[in-house]
């Protein structure tokens, strides 16, 4: 018997092949293909649409960066909100919607709209991928019910782990409210900890806090605070 195959049974056992498998190695190879290509163009997509939207979001920071919200002019205050609004409608999947959301936020606090204000910032804070932001939104959320004299419910809204880098603010934000109750004991202990929090380059930050600190020690009556000290 020879060795190998000739030349034509191997050309009739690739024909036999060919007809038990053929067809399934064509859709195998199409699925590949054109699964490769309906990859990238959904990443040239993805990457289109971002690249919109940090467009979008850059005309807001330049209308941004002309002073405080309030102090645009009525045409400008108008164009940042249509493009913010854009950016949480046609983008809402990226994280410039969330900033945009901010910025939302941050016009509303700018014309007392406060419930509106506060619901931006609960949007944030619940829908943000990024911890960061979502924090700042928490302390800006609980300043604007703090300027809806909610004092009790500003404090609820702190009582979180504060990450590392944001002790000091959350710590102050506290002091704040506890001061706004006349619990000047509690306003100290939370001023003193926005002092130690602070990391280095804070001086402007620390001034501030130091005379806060002052103006609730000046507030303490002067028996209570010589207990404290002693203590």
């Amino acid at each position: 018997m020879a060795q190998h195959l000739s030349d034509e049974e191997q050309l009739e056992s690739l024909k036999r092949w060919w007809q038990e498998n053929g067809i399934q190695l064509l859709l195998t190879v199409v699925v590949v293909v054109g699964g490769w290509f309906g990859w990238q163009q959904w990443q040239d997509y993805r990457q289109q649409q971002a690249s919109d939207a940090s467009g979008i979001y850059s005309q807001i920071m330049e209308l941004a960066d002309q002073g405080p919200i309030e102090t645009l002019s009525d045409e400008n205050k108008t164009q940042l909100r249509e493009l913010s609004e854009s950016l949480r409608s046609d983008y809402a999947s990226s994280q410039y919607a969330q900033y945009a959301t901010m910025m939302l936020a941050r016009s509303a606090v700018g014309d007392k709209a406060y419930d509106k204000a506060a619901e931006l910032f609960k949007q944030v804070i619940e829908g943000s991928s990024d911890d960061e932001l979502a924090n700042i939104a928490r302390v800006r959320l609980a300043r604007v019910v703090v300027a809806q004299k909610d004092y009790t419910s500003a404090l609820a809204i702190l009582d979180v782990d504060a990450p590392d880098a944001m002790i000091s603010l959350f710590a102050e934000v506290r002091g704040d409210i506890h001061y706004y109750l006349g619990d000047f004991t509690a306003a100290r202990a939370a001023y003193q900890a926005a002092i130690s929090g602070l990391g280095e380059g804070g001086e402007s930050a620390r001034r501030l806090l130091e005379f806060k600190l002052n103006n609730v020690l000046e507030s303490v009556p002067p028996e209570l605070a010589t207990m404290e000290e002693e203590s």
